[in-house]
């Protein structure tokens, strides 16, 4: 049976084999295995068995030095610090000299500021004054205060350093981005939408994204138009905004992992599920999932108490079988496979826009009429053939789009939306407007392009707010007299 980490770890977990004999056979495997996975699980378990002995320390301070592979040199990093952490100075300085990955260098300074001396303290500050003189004195982009970096403690100079790192590292792989810090030197916002484009097709961002979220003030992250497919699961819990549109994820971390989230941006990506963990996002206001591939949701998504804006526009949902979230004042379902409004949304009595344009819905539930908030309802590009009577008590509406429907008549109820001010009755079947048009005192533009109008009423001039009256493709022989009036006394657009 072939050696393996595992079956040294087991033997040596069993009393089969003792301490020293295990470290000396993974020893012989990381320095002899032909598989780099190998390579890796034998460090692994070195740092399981809790390795201490004087041996050890000079073969992983030789392995730190010496080895070709970033992952290797990576967990040795992590050994070294986990296990001889107080000799472990001396191998980190030469290795931040000379170490080219950016996460290997992070892990280093990162170890650096958890020894607590004067010597590690010293080349901490050395590393930030030479940063401070060759990469940002002359450039105005020095990022925090050398007075204050004289007075923190060691891990407080290894965050500030890691920033250092990360915007250098950045700016040579992708140029100019934009980016803010605080005071004390720690990077609070990233905007690297759009980077990779002035990049070479070597560099990809998403080889950055572990180094980007270990930075621990980071609050505002874009990462937009970047060709992203995957994404760490480990991150930054300080991230209040974070945008990952236009990219090419299909999947989504555990997101336990935010904890102070607020806004989450995935528009356009590949996502086809979401995890159970969003409903944990307690704070999270708003919610983009514009153009994905989800033909279901989960249930927890009803935990996010917080929640504003969910945009769901552009996806495969036909059923929504649970109730969302009360807190929600914006929900967008356009353009998915709805034959009939969800149940799910019937909850949502604090609704102000709702969005179910381009789906398949044949009619619109009575109870609709109870969102007494609503002010901006999409029904446009449905099979609509009748408009319900409870659209009457929509009394906060101002803007109602109808478009590309089948309704051929306009109910009277309608009289009371006082505060409409833009109605979209374009491409439907109407062939009359009724006179009672002019209780809509405060509508300022009238679209009906695209019905079967031959005449209008003349209360339509009893519209003083009116702005804009769209009547092309409609079956007029001439425009009625009364609108030339309104054009030239009112200053009326009339199309037509």
């Amino acid at each position: 049976m072939p050696l393996t980490p595992k079956a040294i770890y087991r033997d040596f977990v069993n009393g089969d084999l003792d301490k020293s004999f295990a470290i000396e056979l993974l020893l012989t495997l990381i320095d002899n295995a032909e598989k780099i996975e190998a390579r890796i699980e034998s460090i692994n378990v070195l740092d399981k068995i809790q390795v201490n002995d004087e041996k050890t320390f000079e073969f992983l301070e030789h392995l730190l030095i010496s080895d070709l592979n970033e992952g290797i040199r990576y967990l040795t990093i992590s050994v070294l610090r986990n296990h001889y952490l107080e000799s472990a100075l001396n191998p980190m300085i030469w290795a931040l000299e000379h170490e080219k990955s950016l996460k290997c260098l992070i892990s280093i300074i990162s170890t650096i500021g958890e020894i607590e001396t004067d010597d590690a303290n010293l080349v901490l500050l050395k590393e930030l004054n030479k940063f401070h003189k060759k990469d940002y004195k002359r450039s105005g982009d020095d990022i925090f205060k050398k007075e204050y970096a004289e007075n923190v403690p060691n891990k407080e100079l290894a965050d500030i350093l890691i920033n250092y790192n990360l915007i250098t590292f950045l700016k040579k792989t992708f140029g100019y981005f934009k980016f803010k810090n605080n005071e004390y030197g720690r990077i609070t916002e990233l905007d690297l939408s759009n980077v990779e484009r002035y990049s070479s097709g070597l560099n990809k961002l998403e080889n950055f994204l572990e180094a980007i979220f270990t930075v621990k003030d980071l609050k505002k992250c874009d990462l937009r138009f970047n060709h992203l497919t995957k994404f760490p699961d480990v991150v930054n819990n300080s991230i209040e905004y974070l945008d990952l549109s236009y990219n090419k994820l299909v999947r989504i971390p555990n997101l336990q992992n935010f904890t102070i989230l607020k806004s989450l941006n995935l528009k356009s990506n590949r996502l086809r599920m979401l995890p159970e963990s969003l409903g944990s996002q307690r704070i999270l206001e708003y919610l983009n999932l514009r153009n994905n591939m989800l033909a279901e949701l989960p249930e927890t998504l009803n935990l996010l108490s917080s929640l504003k804006v969910l945009d769901l526009h552009g996806n495969k949902l036909n059923l929504i079988n649970f109730n969302l979230s009360s807190s929600i004042r914006e929900l967008e379902l356009g353009w998915n496979n709805f034959k009939t409004v969800p149940n799910g949304v019937k909850q949502l009595l604090s609704l102000e826009r709702l969005g179910l344009g381009g789906n398949k819905l044949i009619n619109i539930p009575d109870w609709i009429g109870q969102f007494y908030l609503l002010k901006h309802l999409d029904l446009y590009d449905n099979r609509l053939f009748e408009i319900p009577i409870s659209f009457g008590h929509l009394k906060s509406l101002e803007h109602l789009n109808l478009r590309n429907n089948q309704i051929t008549e306009l109910p009277p109820s309608l009289t009371n939306m006082k505060s409409i001010k833009t109605l979209n009755l374009s491409w439907n079947n109407l062939t009359s407007i009724p006179d009672w048009i002019a209780s809509l005192s405060s509508l300022e533009e009238l679209n009906l392009w695209g019905n079967k109008l031959k005449t209008l009423p003349e209360s339509i001039s009893l519209l003083t707010s009116l702005k804009v009256l769209d009547l092309n493709f409609n079956r007029f022989d001439e425009k009625p007299p009364f609108l030339k009036d309104l054009e030239q006394t009112r200053g009326l657009v009339i199309k037509l």
